[in-house]
């Protein structure tokens, strides 16, 4: 549909809204192919929880095209989460579901799991709106859809696009990792999410959506599923632009963990038998939810060749030019936050030992050069966890973020580049934790803390939603700043305990070089084209 038809359609909309003006919420209905659904309205936003796009699954297999109903679908009721992890020790179980799950899940949790949420802005023409679709991070372990933070309801309102969030299957019942799946079953959590999106292309403009205008974003585990997508797109490409927050997946170390837990696991689930596989999929989920978190046994996407996941991606961006290419030639907003490396270093204090257990192998010989460049005096990084932190969050994220802006910049590709820099009070994930991991989903989203939220914390997050949003609406044109190799910092630098530092005097947003966030990146490079070349 043209803009100038939408732009008509809008305009003949909201003067017939403009008589009505409805108090309190009211009941919206769309047509999708399965049926007629029914979600909520209120004055700006449309709600529609709980819409199916796939089967009840069946464990382990892959997913399958919702199905027909009859009558009118309830979609304004939330649906279940997938079944989470969240790994023993209790410490760091306790911790995790703080920081990423709370408050959780609002409807539980069911291996029933495969639906979506849409926020749409109240009374929009079909067929009109830019599309948000959200991937929620959780490092394939946990993680839903419908967590509150990803309300999408300001995003609708203030922005005027629609946003649509999908559950998929993480952890076992997502990546399960045994020998009797295909290679092309074995990363399920990736099949549901094409699933996902192939549901928005034939349905969204139902909901005000054009399908032509899909940008995808997530954050995390859900912005390396953003790039998978990206690497290794369905035909013909279902999205217009991707957004990808503190995660990407074409330098990311290879794991081979989901072979040797599922051999574990069958084992613990008393199922080590020819038929291992029907055997467990005859076990209690909570049983196997339990085993696998006692066992602290991990879970994850493996290369299977062309159909969802590469061990290629940053060689296929690097060779793809306008008229080859394997990869998807979208624009690409990528980023980090300052802090991204804290959470997972938390109370670790022995920096040597850290840094060989986190490393990839064969690079424990450049342990010193690294702590070296990150003295615990002169530059501000305190304890050694605030060091650890800081060279975690350059190795796993920021460092990364460069390396995939610079190889789509170089080929062609209009990338953009982000830097998330603030901490408040009201969004600590523990004292000092600063710009961490996650921290910027609730200003990106507008569902930050309002009780203890300053003045500027609002400003941040008007900047930010308004740059995401913009990015989607034209990707070409980009989120408002100049493309890589510049950086719009969000933040200034402001941290909760700072005292005067939460003030006007930071500015929202600053456009610059890179050249002080990436300044430690060059030590990097080797532990990369050694990762890359063990692939």
């Amino acid at each position: 549909m043209t803009l100038t038809t939408c732009a008509l359609l809008a305009l003949a909309l909201s003067l017939r809204s403009a008589s009505a003006q409805p108090s309190g919420p009211r009941a919206v209905e769309v047509e999708v192919e399965a049926g007629r659904l029914a979600g909520s309205a209120s004055a700006s936003v449309s709600r529609f929880f709980g819409i199916p796009f796939a089967a009840p699954p069946i464990r382990f297999n892959a997913p399958e095209p919702a199905r027909a109903w009859e009558g009118v679908y309830d979609a304004t009721k939330h649906k279940p989460a997938c079944v989470q992890k969240f790994s023993y020790p209790e410490d760091r179980r306790n911790r995790s579901m703080q920081w990423f799950n709370t408050p959780p899940p609002p409807a539980g949790e069911s291996e029933d799991c495969l639906y979506l949420d849409i926020y749409a802005p109240a009374g929009a023409a079909p067929g009109c709106k830019a599309v948000m679709f959200w991937l929620f991070g959780g490092g394939f372990s946990f993680g839903s859809g419908s967590l509150p933070q990803y309300d999408g309801s300001s995003f609708a309102a203030d922005q005027d696009v629609v946003v649509v969030a999908p559950n998929y299957r993480t952890n076992v019942f997502g990546f399960p990792g045994s020998p009797e799946k295909p290679e092309s079953e074995q990363n399920l959590g990736f099949l549901d999410q094409r699933l996902a999106l192939d549901w928005v292309q034939r349905n969204i403009h139902a909901f005000g959506g054009d399908p032509n205008r899909v940008t995808l974003f997530g954050e995390s585990a859900g912005s390396g599923s953003v790039e998978i997508l990206v690497n290794n797109p369905p035909r013909p490409v279902p999205f217009a632009g991707a957004i990808m927050q503190s995660g990407q997946s074409s330098i990311a170390l290879s794991d081979r963990s989901s072979a040797a837990s599922w051999k574990k696991l069958t084992k613990a689930a008393g199922c080590e038998t020819d038929g291992a596989l029907e055997c467990m999929r005859a076990v209690p989920a909570d049983k196997l939810k339990a085993l696998v978190e006692h066992g602290q046994l991990k879970f994850a996407p493996i290369h299977d060749g062309n159909t969802t996941y590469t061990s290629t991606g940053r060689v296929d961006r690097l060779s793809s030019t306008e008229g080859s290419s394997k990869i998807a030639r979208v624009p690409v907003m990528i980023g980090s936050d300052a802090d991204d490396g804290g959470p997972f270093v938390y109370g670790m204090t022995d920096a040597g030992a850290t840094l060989k257990r986190l490393l990839p192998a064969g690079a424990a010989g450049v342990v010193d050069k690294i702590l070296s460049a990150y003295p615990l005096d002169g530059l501000g990084l305190g304890p050694v966890n605030k060091q650890l932190s800081a060279i975690f969050g350059d190795f796993a994220f920021t460092c990364p973020a460069k390396v995939v802006a610079e190889d789509s910049a170089s080929v062609g590709i209009p990338t953009w580049r982000y830097f998330f820099d603030a901490g408040f009070a009201n969004t600590e994930a523990y004292p000092g934790s600063g710009a961490w991991h996650s921290s910027e989903i609730g200003l990106v989203y507008g569902t930050y803390p309002r009780e203890g939220a300053t003045a500027y914390q609002a400003a941040v997050s008007r900047a930010m939603q308004k740059a995401w949003a913009d990015f989607a609406k034209d990707p070409f044109a980009g989120p408002g700043w100049d493309p890589v190799p510049r950086v719009s910092v969000f933040g200034g630098g402001v941290r909760a305990r700072a005292g005067p530092a939460n003030s006007s005097a930071h500015p929202v947003m600053e456009v610059g070089k890179a050249g002080h966030i990436d300044r430690r990146c060059f030590l990097y490079k080797p532990i990369y084209k050694a990762a890359m070349r063990s692939r």
